[in-house]
C-alpha cells in the first residue's frame, strides 16, 4: 500500500470518529456532579454517594463521574415521595368511620332494675 492511500484511510477514519463524537455530544449533555446536583436540587456529596452506593444512574469515564439529563430525571423520580395524609387527617378518618348513624335517634341508656326493699 502506498503512503498516500494509507494517509487517506487514516484521515477518513479520523473524520468518522469526529462525526461520531459530534453526534454523541449533540444527543446528550454530560454534567459533572457539581452541575448535576444543581439541576436536581440536591447536594453534590449526596449525589456522589448515591451513585457510588445506592445505585443512582450515572456514567463513569475512567475516574470521572458524569450524569446525563436523563440520569438526573431518573434520580429525581427514584427519590420522589408520594403524598401521605397527615396524622390529623388519619384521625379524622378513623373518627368518621367509627360513628354509626341510627335512624331512630340516640339510644336511651338501659334502665337498671332495682330490688324492692324488704
Amino acid at each position: 500500500m502506498t503512503w498516500s492511500i494509507q494517509l487517506r484511510k487514516e484521515a477518513a477514519g479520523e473524520a468518522i470518529i469526529e462525526a461520531a463524537k459530534k453526534a454523541l455530544e449533540q444527543d446528550e449533555v454530560m454534567l459533572a456532579p457539581k452541575d448535576a446536583a444543581k439541576v436536581i436540587g440536591c447536594g453534590e456529596r449526596w449525589l456522589r454517594e448515591g451513585a457510588n452506593h445506592r445505585g443512582f444512574p450515572h456514567h463513569r469515564f475512567g475516574k470521572f463521574l458524569r450524569f446525563s439529563l436523563q440520569d438526573c430525571r431518573e434520580i429525581r423520580e427514584m427519590n420522589r415521595e408520594k403524598a401521605r395524609p397527615s396524622e390529623l387527617a388519619k384521625a379524622r378518618r378513623r373518627k368518621a368511620t367509627t360513628r354509626k348513624s341510627t335512624s331512630d335517634g340516640p339510644r336511651a341508656p338501659t334502665s337498671i332494675q332495682l330490688k324492692p326493699a324488704a
